[in-house]
């Protein structure tokens, strides 16, 4: 029988440190890493398809998208060995912010001008129906618990949106080279020591991370969260808590997970 290649597939979630990753696997596999979205920015990959442009790129050993889920494709021909960041859900709330502001900060002729200072009504017009709302509640999860070729299980509450937490959790399990963004130097070094078991040459050199939106990006965690709690109202930080309970708890889960590869190597359950 003939053995299957070995091919990473990175999951680009938007502003979880995905175009910076893109980055270090070009460096590794220049034109042999391929980045491949639908037409639109609604539109989605399945396994089906995504299988479809792996076995039909045979000599690439990278792939990256925005639009495809887990659980991995399955092939006679290849293995998916997947990547996914996972980045505390609050910051990621405030650079999808910042990023929407991206230009009208560059146009404005006043230098003292507060990059959070319109938060507030930024927050208050999502709500009230914008296209991309599901950026504001449990993202994440939602985007991490799919079944293959199913959509997450979705329900309101309240105003929420929430998940299968745990299908979240269960596929993420069974990612080999799993990261978060507020400590990616030190999750994507652990890469290579990964993917040399599964016989794929890796290396990684820190560099200035890429479509950075918040100037505060290389602070702790805890001081990141203090100045955006501060710079927003008490009831608006407290709607932003309870409308992502499940990606805090996801969060959290991640950081156990990858404290235990990198300190105790605890085996990953990937099969």
């Amino acid at each position: 029988m003939m053995k299957k290649r070995n091919v990473l597939l990175h999951y680009h979630i938007f502003k979880n440190a995905g175009t910076t990753f893109e980055r270090v696997l070009d460096e590794n596999y220049g034109d042999r890493h391929m980045t491949f979205d639908g037409p639109f920015s609604f539109s989605l990959i399945n396994q089906d398809q995504a299988a479809a442009v792996i076995e039909h790129h045979a000599s690439h050993i990278a792939f990256s998208s925005h639009q495809i889920h887990l659980p991995v494709p399955s092939s006679l021909s290849f293995r998916a060995i997947p990547v996914v960041f996972v980045r505390h859900p609050l910051l990621r709330i405030r650079s999808v912010y910042l990023f929407s502001q991206r230009d009208q900060m560059k146009n404005s002729s006043d230098t003292t001008c507060e990059p959070l200072a319109g938060f507030e009504g930024w927050f208050a017009s999502m709500l009230a129906g914008d296209k991309n709302r599901l950026h504001l509640s449990n993202m994440q999860t939602g985007a991490l618990s799919r079944t293959h070729g199913s959509p997450p299980a979705r329900r309101g509450e309240n105003g929420r949106v929430c998940f299968d937490l745990q299908a979240a959790i269960n596929n993420l399990l069974l990612v080999p080279c799993l990261g978060r963004t507020e400590h990616f130097d030190a999750d994507v070094a652990s890469f290579t020591k990964t993917l040399s078991r599964l016989d794929i040459a890796f290396s990684y050199r820190p560099g200035e991370a890429e479509n950075v939106s918040s100037a505060d990006h290389k602070e702790p965690i805890e001081r990141q969260l203090a100045t955006f709690r501060d710079r927003v109202k008490p009831e608006t930080w407290e709607q932003l808590n309870w409308m992502n309970h499940q990606d805090l708890a996801l969060y959290d889960i991640v950081q156990e997970m990858m404290e235990q590869r990198l300190t105790k190597g605890v085996p990953i359950h990937f099969a």
